[in-house]
């Protein structure tokens, strides 16, 4: 049966084994794979891989847990190229979980046939077979479950230690592989099990023999043991790993989970049931899907324990897991989750739909009980004779045929749209699938009954087959076969951005990519490289995509979440990062942005008025009597400004009296006034309200759309619209818009520069950057802009301030009341009489710090002042760095929130920091 299921592998995956595509996307593209690709490069280099600088202005490598180095499915990354490797550490889970799933159904005394449909069930099934399995992360540490409780069911009969050793390898292996949720639910599900089997064998003594001591007898409680052990001879295994990820998260954004987020990615009743029969339209990242044979064994193997005619007490232990863990993919959807909330470790993981691992193994093994007792039924009546094979042959045929059909129904892919992934309505998907079904079932009854020869028994693997790949494999080609998988060429695409970036050296200064990280994932030719991407390039970045981003981090830049870019709910958009008064991104050593047009993270949606395309974000800019509003102007040819506006406040404001005063800035350095005019241009939201109508002064304008004027909709109020010719096409610069109104508000919601000749638009946006920020790479809505104001990767100030960590980070974001500038002063967390003597003002010009050294876990940096100083260092201040100054070990000081400072005398110095990764280091000795 290894063989049957090393083919069924082999024929699921031909087209990425021989093909031209990789099943790498998602997270196993922006987040794995330049991880892993910069970890084992350093590893050939002969450094070990504690600390990457390519993301995040730095971060403790090892604490990134997902990245797996010690796990030995990514070890091909030291032999393999690297798409290689992570293609096969992807694909491996589909070819391990069903030979696993397969030797603990036959542990629990399954049939060969009943435990290669449990293998293959649960192999491809709606958990390990899911939408996000592609990035390998979840399956790589789901698959090693069977295995577990293989080890741990043995425990009953068998020698205490090897189930022990066993259990805690193949445990250890899940906790290496990275992914906490995983492996914690299959570590909950190990100490369920031997717990479960503990307490039906002693139960069972007590029935017979009424003494304790029989009931505390070893052998009852082997199963538990193993099951308590392995884990935690696991995490010993695994400890140079774990530590150092606790110590991260501690420090990071997951320290805590709110009840909402927490619950994020429930399914709701309708959604749970439908997604097992069609995960193609229904799944939240993953379905609760089982093959329609697979539900039928299950169903009868349930019969079959309440009748009595299956007494095998494990089968109930997995009927209340598909039970419970049915409830748990419903999450906040039922009343009981927040008791799930308040329990420890569990209540660090969302997404409560991945509880589809836990469904989906408890229905496959149901179904391999079921599929025992259907087989012992049927043989009752066992039958043979050519016609019965003709018949066989013919539903075989008819089951081919119309699987054939309906997958070939399903790939029909829209194109562009990367949400929708299949044409065919879902009505025509069940039509399809009922079909096939009941052909299976047909087909599956008619052989089960056939006299029992070889022929039989591969005419029966042949339908197990066929029964849990067909519907797979449609959705998985739907989903993986097209935008969910890339050529080998796109992994040779280098954006042109990143070009650029690369003529500049990555230790004197870093990019930050503003983008969302999945932005440009579906285009051929990116524009841009998402965060993590950029270190397969070799360039410094202070965005990244980690889930434990450290809180200091997020904070400083604007509360935001593991993409380092999208503020988390409750904060506000962070623009301000590039206002004046932020010195966030000039602490960073960050040289240059990379983004979309505006600084925007994505391409904004657009909506169409006349022809003119239109932001659907609304630039909700309220303009008081003498207020102005700067926009990003266009460095192509338009000859109009369409606008959409409204006035408040204004009665008295007479018709064609100007309210907005409109100054075009020319890329050939000329200005262009223009004039906003009430009663033609814009006009009174309110206007149509009967007392407003009664004593307005100016007419409506075009109305661009209306809506409810208040609760009662008693009135409809507008925004207007208009379009300005500009008198001859330019190239724009930068357009600022001056209410001139005595006391009305104007309120600006889009604006857009117009190309009449060519019908182009350029949708505009309020422009966030400071003086400071100069745009160097303009092109196919991509800009990189130069931060004049960064500070180098290290400095010297001549004055400190001892400040809290909140006071320090309203001053770094400008929202103190107290100045700062960061080339004069250093923000040190210390009490007022720890700060160092120094001599105040401004450094002396003689004073410089140079970096001679630069390495991932070292650098060595030069300094010369003619007095004391404070050397501040534009690496993330984080406990296992330590520092000497001459030779003579010194503290690294917490600066300017997120930074590293040394207090130094006057003279000439040499300043080394060395990452020690303790918490790695001490995990290693109890490794």
């Amino acid at each position: 049966m290894f063989g049957v299921i090393v083919l069924f592998f082999s024929l699921f995956f031909l087209w990425p084994l021989i093909g031209d595509r990789y099943v790498i996307a998602g997270d196993a593209l922006y987040y794995s794979y330049p991880l892993r690709t910069a970890a084992w490069q350093m590893i050939r280099h002969g450094q070990l891989p504690l600390w990457t600088p390519y993301v995040l202005s730095g971060y403790p490598l090892l604490s990134m847990a997902q990245v797996a180095i010690g796990y030995p499915l990514t070890w091909g990354y030291l032999l393999l190229p690297g798409l290689w490797a992570e293609q096969l550490y992807v694909l491996a889970p589909f070819l391990l979980a069903p030979v696993f799933t397969y030797a603990y159904a036959r542990e629990l005394g399954r049939s060969r046939l009943a435990a290669l449909l449990a293998g293959l069930s649960f192999g491809y099934g709606g958990m390990m077979c899911s939408f996000i399995a592609n990035s390998g992360m979840l399956t790589n540490g789901l698959m090693w479950a069977p295995l577990v409780l293989l080890f741990i069911d043995r425990a009953r009969t068998r020698a205490f230690a090897p189930c022990l050793l066993g259990a805690t390898l193949t445990y250890a292996l899940s906790v290496l592989a990275g992914h906490g949720q995983s492996y914690v639910y299959v570590g909950t599900l190990a100490v369920a099990y031997g717990l479960f089997l503990t307490l039906v064998s002693a139960g069972a003594t007590l029935r017979d023999k009424t003494a304790w001591r029989a009931w505390l007898a070893w052998a009852h409680w082997r199963p538990l043991f193993v099951a308590l052990g392995a884990l935690l001879l696991a995490a010993g295994v695994a400890a140079f790993q774990l530590l150092e990820t606790l110590r991260a998260a501690r420090r990071s954004v997951r320290s805590a989970l709110s009840y909402t987020t927490f619950g994020e990615g429930s399914f709701t009743l309708r959604e749970a049931l439908l997604s097992i029969g069609a995960p193609l339209y229904h799944y939240v990242d993953t379905s609760a899907y089982l093959a329609p044979l697979v539900l039928v064994c299950a169903g009868v193997a349930i019969c079959g324990a309440v009748s009595g005619r299956v007494r095998d007490a494990r089968l109930w232990f997995w009927v209340v897991v598909a039970v419970v863990a049915f409830a748990l993919i419903l999450g906040t959807n039922t009343p009981f989750y927040k008791f799930v909330y308040h329990i420890p470790v569990l209540n660090q993981f969302r997404v409560p739909s991945r509880h589809t691992f836990e469904w989906t193994l408890a229905g496959s093994l149901l179904a391999a009980y079921g599929w025992d007792l259907l087989a012992s039924r049927l043989q009752r009546s066992a039958r043979g004779g050519v016609s019965y094979w003709l018949v066989a042959l013919a539903l075989a045929g008819l089951c081919v045929g119309v699987g054939v059909l309906w997958w070939r129904a399903t790939q029909l892919r829209p194109e562009p749209n990367p949400n929708i992934y299949t044409y065919l309505a879902e009505p025509t998907y069940w039509r399809w699938k009922i079909a096939f079904t009941t052909l299976v079932l047909a087909l599956a009854w008619w052989v089960a009954r056939l006299a029992r020869t070889r022929w039989r028994t591969g005419a029966l693997v042949f339908v197990l087959a066929l029964a849990c790949c067909v519907e797979q494999y449609a959705t998985i080609s739907c989903w993986w076969g097209g935008l969910l998988s890339l050529p080998p060429a796109h992994f040779n695409l280098i954006a042109p951005t990143t070009r650029y970036l690369q003529q500049f050296a990555p230790e004197e200064g870093r990019v930050y990519t503003r983008s969302g990280l999945f932005a440009e994932e579906f285009v051929a030719q990116p524009r841009l490289d998402a965060p993590n991407l950029t270190a397969i390039y070799g360039l410094h970045n202070a965005a990244g995509m980690e889930p434990l981003i450290l809180e200091r981090y997020s904070r400083a830049l604007g509360g935001v979440g593991p993409d380092s870019v999208t503020p988390r709910p409750g904060f506000p958009a962070n623009d301000d990062l590039f206002e004046a008064q932020s010195h966030v991104l000039d602490i960073l050593n960050t040289t240059h942005v990379v983004s979309f047009a505006d600084l925007k993270p994505y391409i904004e949606p657009l909506d169409y008025k006349d022809g003119v395309a239109l932001s659907d974000f609304d630039l909700r800019t309220e303009l008081r009597p003498g207020a102005s509003v700067k926009l990003t102007g266009a460095p192509v040819l338009r000859d109009q400004l369409a606008l959409v506006t409204m006035l408040s406040n204004s009665t008295d404001v007479q018709q064609g009296a100007p309210v907005g005063r409109i100054r075009l800035l020319l890329a050939e350095g000329r200005t262009v006034e223009l004039s906003l005019r009430a009663g033609i241009d814009t006009a009174e939201w309110a206007h149509e309200r009967p007392d407003v109508r009664a004593a307005i002064k100016h007419q409506l304008a075009p109305v661009f759309a209306g809506y409810p004027g208040d609760a009662a909709n008693s009135f409809t109020a507008y925004r207007y619209w208009t379009r300005l010719p500009l008198g001859g096409p330019f190239k724009i610069k930068e357009i600022e818009i001056t209410n001139v109104a005595p006391t009305a508000t104007l309120v600006l919601s889009k604006a857009t520069l117009y190309d009449t000749p060519g019908n182009n638009s350029t949708p505009l946006a309020r422009d966030p950057r400071s003086t400071y920020w100069t745009t160097v790479y303009d092109n196919d809505k991509v800009l990189v802009v130069h931060n004049t104001r960064a500070q180098p990767r290290a400095w010297l100030v001549a004055e400190a301030a001892a400040v809290d960590g909140e006071e320090a980070l309203h001053r770094i974001r400008g929202e103190s009341a107290s100045a700062f500038d960061p080339r004069r002063t250093a923000l040190l967390e210390v009490q007022p009489n720890e700060l160092p003597a120094l001599p105040g003002g401004e450094i002396t010009p003689a004073s410089q710090a140079r970096i001679s050294s630069y390495e991932p876990n070292r650098l060595v940096i030069e300094t010369s002042a003619p007095t004391a100083t404070v050397l501040v260092v534009s690496e993330i201040f984080y406990p296992g760095w330590v520092a000497t100054v001459d030779g003579q070990t010194t503290s690294i000081l917490l600066t300017d929130y997120l930074l590293r400072g040394v207090a130094l005398p006057a003279g000439q110095h040499k300043v080394e920091m060395r990452y020690t990764a303790p918490a790695a280091r001490n995990g290693a000795l109890i490794s």
